[in-house]
Parts: structure tokens; C-alpha cells; sequence
């Protein structure tokens, strides 16, 4: 059999309930239920921390947060630290193997060159490194009024370690385009790949294009942004695995999805200020949040498929 290759999504501040096939009754992703119709969905699967940065790195490197060197959320000034280099990755260790690694999205584990994802055995990277950004405008969301000698950075997105701009591109939908692009490559070599797909949504800024702002008019203001936010995460997914069908190589790709940590209940979530528990996102029928270690701040979707 040819080694797999691998593909892992991860959302950020995305609840246990804001799946329809979790228990979402007010949207539908029906991209992602196919995934967890046709393979495998985790009822308790847990991420390793209530915040994103510590998830992420033991996503990555197998440990726990403190084993993995990042025991926290990480600044996003251009000198913060973050995953140590001699902390092996996912992406190293298939390197090892002679695979093909990609790396799209919201990294977080550190800005400062050392800590980038070209030096954690990624090939190629496209995305932000920092907490969040604006999805238009790709301008870290803390830094946005800063300036000056060592300050936080303004802008923050960024290919093959180069600094690069796409202003007014929806940050989602970038992410799509980078994926296939990236897929394409990959297939014109015999050799597997590793892609990590970080989606930043739906944390805040809440930010969603007007398509998919139609698709639930019928729900509150803050809902409403937070369902089509969470449905381009599922055009996303949808339109990646497409291309693993166009280029022949699904069937022996491996997919997993998960979130980093429960919903945010962050004011920056309600836009109308209600902080109704029901607007925003939702941990379904689990206590707790992001922060929180109580069950809906760690207790996130989980979907293995591998056809």
C-alpha cells in the first residue's frame, strides 16, 4: 500500500454544539457531516488546553503544553517567542520520511524567526503568525491602533517567511485557494504530504461575506455571523477534499478535523452586547467556554475520515 498522505483542519474558538452534525439544529455543514457520516466522529474528544496557542502546539508535537514549551497564549510582537526548535513536529518527523509538508493559516506558536514554521519541518507556509486578524485587511487584531519602535506589528500575513499582502480577500477563502494550490503540487510528485490547515475562524473579528450572511437570515445579528462564518469553514473543507477526488489521491488520504478550544464568550462575540449564551457560538449542552476547564472549554468536534 502507498504511505498516506495527511491532512489536518483546525478551527479556532469553534464550540462542541456549532456542528450540525454535532448537534447544531440553526445551520447545516453538510460538508463536514459527510466526513463524519463516512468516517469517524469523536462524541468525546478533547483538546489539550482551553486556549489556543498550548492546543496547538501539543496538536502538533504530540505533548502536553508544558513538554511542547508553550504553556500559554503567545504575544504577537515581531521578537515573541514560542515552539522551540528542538520540540519535533508532525511536520518534522514526516519530513524524516520524505514527505512533502504545508502549512496554511493561523500559526501562533511564536513570531520571532526561530519559532516560525519553516523551522518546525514545514516546506512551505502561507499564513499569520500572531493570536487573530482582521479577515479583510490581514492586520493583527491587538496591533491595529499601535506603532512605533517595538510595538506590536501591524500587518500579518506572510509566504515562505516573506511578507506578502491580499487586501480585501476574505481570509477563509484564501485559505481554500492556498490548499488547492498547495494539493496541486503535491500531486505532481511520488512522494505523500502533510498539510496543516489552521483556520482562524470563527474567532473574532466577526467577519463573514455577505454570501454567506444570506444563507441565515432568519437567525439573530450575532448568530448569524457566527453560522456563516463557520459555514466558509465548511465550503473550506468541502472544496479541499473535491480536489483530493479531481486528483485521484482521496482515497488514500487521511483527514482529521478538530477545534482548538471551546466558544469565546469574549464581549468581541456579541455584537448587539445581548451576550445571550445562545448567540455567538456554543458548547451545545456542556458547561464551560474557552479559558475554561470545565467540559465546553476542552470537550471540541472531532472527525477522523480515511476512505
Amino acid at each position: 500500500m502507498n504511505r498516506p498522505n495527511f491532512i489536518v483542519f483546525l478551527t479556532d474558538d469553534q464550540g462542541y454544539g456549532d456542528l450540525s452534525c454535532m448537534g447544531a439544529t440553526d445551520f447545516r455543514t453538510p460538508h463536514l457531516d459527510r466526513l463524519a457520516r463516512e468516517g469517524v466522529r469523536f462524541t468525546d474528544w478533547y483538546s489539550n488546553s482551553p486556549v489556543c496557542s498550548p492546543s496547538r502546539a501539543s496538536l502538533l508535537t504530540g505533548r502536553y503544553p508544558g513538554n511542547a514549551g508553550v504553556r500559554s497564549i503567545l504575544a504577537g510582537h515581531r521578537t515573541a517567542t514560542g515552539l522551540p526548535t528542538h520540540v519535533p513536529t508532525l511536520a518534522s518527523a514526516l519530513k524524516r520520511l520524505n514527505y512533502q509538508t504545508y502549512m496554511i493559516g493561523k500559526w501562533h506558536l511564536g513570531v520571532e524567526d526561530q519559532a516560525r514554521p519553516h523551522h518546525h519541518g514545514f516546506d512551505h507556509w502561507y499564513g499569520f503568525l500572531a493570536g487573530c486578524i482582521d479577515y479583510y485587511s490581514h492586520i493583527f487584531y491587538w496591533g491595529m491602533n499601535r506603532g512605533g519602535p517595538g510595538q506590536n506589528p501591524t500587518h500579518d500575513l506572510w509566504e515562505d517567511n516573506q511578507e506578502v499582502w491580499n487586501n480585501g480577500e476574505y481570509f477563509t477563502e484564501m485559505i481554500t485557494h492556498k490548499a488547492v494550490e498547495y494539493l496541486r503540487d503535491a500531486a505532481s510528485s511520488e512522494e505523500p504530504f502533510f498539510l496543516f490547515v489552521g483556520y482562524n475562524a470563527p474567532h473574532y473579528p466577526m467577519h463573514a461575506p455577505q454570501q454567506y450572511m444570506d444563507r441565515f437570515a432568519d437567525l439573530p445579528w450575532d448568530r448569524q455571523v457566527m453560522a456563516a462564518m463557520i459555514s466558509a469553514v465548511d465550503d473550506s473543507v468541502g472544496d479541499i477534499m473535491a480536489e483530493l477526488e479531481r486528483l485521484g489521491v482521496a482515497q488514500n488520504t487521511f483527514s482529521f478535523f478538530m477545534a482548538d478550544n471551546g466558544p469565546s464568550r469574549e464581549s468581541r462575540n456579541w455584537l448587539d452586547g445581548t451576550l445571550d449564551p445562545y448567540y455567538g457560538g456554543t458548547a451545545g449542552k456542556l458547561k464551560g467556554h474557552k479559558f475554561s476547564l470545565y467540559e465546553g472549554g476542552i470537550r471540541v468536534p472531532g472527525i477522523m475520515h480515511w476512505p
